[in-house]
């Protein structure tokens, strides 16, 4: 025979989505394996914890910096100014990254 009075229900999991995205980031950090090593696995899908909810996208702000122009190096003139032409190169590579 049950007994009338019920017996109350376990209390539930208080988990935030936050903890659960905190969590699933320090396992991925914890693999060391990076990208690349989900890549390797064969994954099909991108990972929740990469993916940015559409309610805060819009949270998210741009630099205050505004964006470096890409460098243009004219190369015709490496044979009439080599210095020239490689302090350009350098000086791209070391403040921007890459040049055209």
């Amino acid at each position: 025979m049950s007994s009338p009075i019920a017996t109350p229900p376990p209390p539930p999991t208080t988990t935030s989505p936050l903890s659960d995205r905190l969590k699933a980031v320090k396992q991925f950090d914890e693999t060391k394996a990076g990208v690349k090593g989900l890549i390797d696995s064969g994954i099909k899908t991108i990972p929740s914890i990469f993916i940015h909810p559409p309610e805060t996208l819009s949270d998210l702000v741009p630099g205050s910096e505004p964006e470096p122009e890409i460098p243009t190096i004219d190369l015709s003139h490496l044979h009439s100014s080599r210095a020239a032409v490689v302090d350009q190169i350098h000086h791209a590579a070391s403040t921007v990254g890459f040049f055209q």
